[in-house]
C-alpha cells in the first residue's frame, strides 16, 4: 500500500541475475514491514512474499526473499540489487520502473475512529474538519492522497497511528482492514477495546508484486508468474495459502 510504504529479498546484493542449473534466473523478491502483508517476523514472511514466492516456484523458478525497509527497496531496485517488489497497491509513479503482476489479493480501506464516534464516510471532501492520521509515505486512495487541504498527521507505521485515535490525538485514521485487524489484534490487543471502524469503505485495493523493467526476459517471466498464479487460484492453492495469513 505504499509508495505505497501499499503489499515483497535478498541474501546477496548482486548486480546480475543468478541462474538455477535449468536456466531460470533466481528471483530476488522484497517487500517492507507492513504485516500481515509483509513482515520479518511472519510466518513466510507474510502473506504477500508466501504467495509470490510459492507461484514463482510452482512455475520453476527459486526465489530469495527479504523483508527491508521502504527506501533500501527503492534504492535497491534501481541499483538492480532487488528484481521484484511484493505487497505493492497499483501506483502510476511505479510504473516508470516496474512491471505489474496480476493481483493475488483484494483488501478494503476503511477509516478507524474511537468506538463511539459518530463518523461515517461519505466523501474525502466530508473528511476536512478532522485529523487524520497517516503513515509516511503511504497510498490508500487517489483522492484522498492527493488532497492536501486535509488535516493529516504523518506517521511512521499504521500502529503508531492508531495509537494517536486511540489516544484521542488524531480524529481518524485509514488502513487496509486486514492491517488494522493485525495490528489491534496482535500488536497491541487494547485496541480493540479502544477502536472499531467508520461504516463506510473508501475503496477496495488489489495487492500486487512488480518486476523492474530492465530484468532479462521480463515479459516471460511474468508470464509464467501469471500463468501460475492463475493455475493455483483455479485448483485452491491460493486460497490456502492466504488462510494462514489473513482471517477468513
Amino acid at each position: 500500500m505504499r509508495l505505497l510504504y501499499l503489499s515483497l529479498a535478498v541474501w546477496a546484493c548482486l548486480v546480475t541475475a543468478i541462474h538455477a542449473d535449468d536456466g531460470k534466473p533466481t528471483i530476488r523478491v522484497v517487500a517492507d514491514e507492513w504485516p500481515p502483508f509483509s513482515g520479518a517476523e511472519l510466518p513466510e514472511q507474510g502473506m504477500s512474499l508466501h504467495v509470490i514466492s510459492a507461484v514463482f516456484e510452482h512455475a520453476g523458478y527459486t526465489v530469495v526473499s527479504d523483508v527491508l525497509p521502504w527506501a533500501r527497496i527503492m534504492d535497491g531496485v534501481r541499483r538492480n540489487e532487488y528484481d521484484v517488489v511484493g505487497s505493492l497497491f497499483f501506483d502510476p509513479g511505479l510504473t516508470e520502473f516496474l512491471e505489474y503482476s496480476q493481483p493475488f489479493y483484494a483488501t478494503d480501506v476503511q477509516l478507524v475512529q474511537r468506538i463511539g464516534g459518530s463518523h461515517s464516510f461519505t466523501s474525502v471532501a466530508d473528511l476536512a474538519p478532522h485529523s487524520i492520521a497517516v503513515g509516511d509515505g503511504f497510498l490508500y486512495e487517489d483522492e484522498f492522497d492527493k488532497a492536501d487541504y486535509l488535516n493529516k498527521v504523518t506517521v511512521t507505521t499504521t500502529l503508531q497511528a492508531l495509537q494517536m485515535v486511540a489516544f484521542g490525538r488524531a480524529d481518524l485514521t485509514l488502513d487496509s482492514v486486514d492491517v488494522v485487524n493485525y495490528a489491534m489484534r496482535t500488536l497491541d490487543p487494547s485496541l480493540d477495546d479502544q477502536l472499531e471502524f467508520v461504516p463506510g469503505v473508501m475503496t477496495s485495493q488489489e495487492v500486487h508484486m512488480a518486476m523492474r523493467k530492465d530484468f532479462p526476459n521480463r515479459d516471460q517471466i511474468l508470464s509464467d508468474f501469471n500463468a501460475s498464479l492463475q493455475a493455483m487460484q483455479s485448483d485452491g492453492t491460493l486460497s490456502d495459502i492466504l488462510a494462514v495469513h489473513v482471517d477468513p
